[in-house]
């Protein structure tokens, strides 16, 4: 590496030009995955059936934009090690083992949608709502898994702005597509399926945009036959992303563990479904609140895999750190203003009942600290991940993510031991996110990561 290459990596302006497409492109996709339950606000029990649909499509997307951000820590590692052959191989066999996988997935979803939303006690008024929305958008999950694996590839070879630029139309048509179908859809007294459809078309229509960018732009032939016969890479592909996709996997089976708990405490405050948007409403915030700490994450990875690959671990180090630091104060401000705002955001998304107002405002509250300790999370699991130390944050994750934050939920949050209701799920959640925090910064301080190189395995 150049030394004129190092320096460059080790700015802050190039990162900052790094993350702020990737920024844009994470807004976008929060809107287009909560514009459906904004839109559908006139009808609360379809806000809340998406919610409960939502919770099993987001945690298989969610298990896959892990496992493609595998594939940048490959890429750039490789580039860093300027290994082109081997970095050409991971193109082919990240695109088809999560095609394959994710089409699996996706039948699953469709087909057992009314198991596993009753199995999660979804309110018997948004039951219906619930299904429908699941078998259509969710049938449209294996063209979101293509575009996300193509959108890491083209974040690899620092194409930011050309993903970015997807899903801003992607955005347009998905709120276009609801203004119109919702209102075609209402006439028969099913808009569920008028938001559900546009979901799903703006999804197909952003894998097609992004397969002919990936195409024009990168070239590299997304070969089948490369993809069986090119064991190695499929091995380093799933040693980095299963493990990190497995935890992906536990925190999103978490989240509809505590999605049961919301459930039971709607049923127990006598089915008042309002009570459970306000844990959607509150996640929304906490999105928003975190979204440019995922986005400096993602383009701190990109920076260190390229810097690990030529063997520059201080400066790998000093990226982090000052990742770690803009990342708490990030997340302290949009916290603290929402926490503020909190009253006039809910009244936003038709709450308007005093007592549940109070209620969000203690979430609110207890959000504070809850991404304080998210902000160190996110960086230094990431940063582990792509350093290859990937198995002691999935595991160290999954233990805290059931022992704290799941049995805590019931123990605070449930109604039949502490009974604090919503306030009490997220007082679990917060726990597990601090406890977590010092335990990843410890590990990385411990230096073990600096023994990792991926670039070098075989």
């Amino acid at each position: 590496m150049t030394e004129e290459r190092r320096k460059e990596l080790a700015s802050f302006k190039h990162m900052l030009i790094l993350t702020i497409p990737i920024f844009i492109e994470l807004l976008l996709q929060l809107v287009v995955g909560y514009s459906d339950q904004l839109m559908m606000s006139n009808w609360q029990n379809a806000v809340n059936g998406i919610t409960n649909a939502n919770v099993v499509i987001n945690m298989v997307l969610n298990f896959f934009v892990i496992s493609a951000s595998a594939s940048i820590i490959l890429i750039t590692q490789y580039k860093g090690a300027r290994d082109v052959k081997r970095e050409k191989s991971v193109y082919s066999t990240a695109f088809f083992f999560n095609t394959i996988l994710s089409t699996i997935m996706t039948f699953g979803i469709v087909f057992l949608s009314r198991f596993y939303l009753k199995a999660l006690n979804t309110p018997e008024a948004a039951l219906n709502d619930a299904i429908l929305y699941s078998m259509i958008a969710g049938a449209s999950v294996v063209f979101q898994v293509m575009a996300t694996t193509l959108s890491s590839f083209l974040k690899a070879n620092n194409l930011m702005k050309e993903s970015m630029i997807t899903n801003i139309i992607m955005n347009v048509l998905n709120i276009v597509g609801n203004l119109v179908l919702i209102n075609v859809f209402s006439l028969i007294d099913l808009p569920i399926v008028g938001v559900a459809l546009s979901s799903s078309i703006s999804r197909i229509v952003g894998f097609i945009i992004l397969l002919i960018i990936y195409i024009k732009k990168i070239g590299v032939k997304l070969s089948f036959k490369e993809f069986i016969h090119q064991t190695r890479s499929l091995k380093m592909l799933v040693k980095v992303g299963a493990p990190s996709g497995g935890e992906a996997l536990s925190y999103q089976a978490s989240q509809v563990i505590i999605q049961l708990v919301v459930n039971q405490i709607v049923v127990f405050n006598k089915n008042n479904v309002q009570m459970g948007n306000i844990k959607t409403y509150a996640s929304m915030l906490a999105m928003v609140t975190y979204l440019f700490v995922s986005a400096v994450s993602q383009a701190m990875q990109v920076v260190i895999g390229e810097q690990l690959g030529a063997g520059l671990t201080d400066d790998v180090d000093k990226k982090v750190k000052q990742t770690r630091n803009i990342s708490i104060v990030s997340n302290l401000i949009f916290a603290t203003l929402f926490f503020l705002l909190s009253d006039y955001l809910f009244t936003l998304f038709k709450v308007t009942d005093p007592e549940l107002l109070k209620i969000a405002k203690y979430v609110m509250a207890v959000e504070i600290a809850l991404e304080v300790g998210r902000a160190f999370n996110i960086v230094y699991v990431r940063a582990l991940q792509t350093s290859g130390d990937v198995l002691f944050p999935t595991v160290s994750a999954i233990i805290f993510c059931w022992s704290v934050a799941v049995l805590g939920s019931f123990i605070l949050g449930g109604p039949y031991v502490l009974n604090l209701g919503i306030p009490g799920v997220w007082m679990a959640m917060a726990l597990d996110e601090l406890i977590r925090a010092v335990i990843f910064v410890i590990r990385w301080h411990n230096g073990k990561w600096k023994k990792y190189n991926l670039a070098l395995q075989n």
